[in-house]
């Protein structure tokens, strides 16, 4: 059984690569936090709107005739934002005490996912018998 094809682990596998690749450029900001004219970036966060609207997986909008609108695809990358802040005198705009809260709000939200994905595959595995522990 590949959970891959499951939506809800999709979705969940989805946000962990997205808290992931956000650590990432967080970690990138810290480490920027005194390169002058360096500006603070972040991951634009998914919205559930946008999540709904791509369609469930395995499920294609077939054409049938050479004038059919071909449906956009699905493997978008999380888009990068500036962030605005105060600058300082060289030109710096990262808060090093704003990055570490939005890196600890994100390793939380990473734990909680976890957990989650977790619970999922104890359920499943408890449905086809295989026991739920662990």
């Amino acid at each position: 059984m590949d959970l891959a094809h499951i939506p809800l682990f999709e979705a969940l596998t989805k946000r962990m690569t997205w808290l992931t690749q956000r650590q990432t450029v967080l970690a990138e900001n810290v480490a920027n936090a005194n390169t002058p004219g360096y500006a603070a970036k972040d991951l634009k966060e998914p919205d559930f709107k946008t999540l709904i609207g791509r369609g469930a997986p395995g499920i294609h909008l077939a054409s049938t005739q050479p004038g059919h609108i071909a449906a956009a695809g699905a493997g978008r990358d999380f888009g990068l934002s500036k962030v605005v802040t105060e600058q300082s005198i060289d030109g710096n705009g990262v808060s090093v005490e704003e990055q570490m809260m939005k890196v600890s709000s994100n390793a939380s939200d990473y734990s909680l996912v976890t957990s989650l994905y977790k619970s999922q595959v104890s359920l499943i595995k408890m449905a086809l018998g295989g026991g739920g522990g662990g």
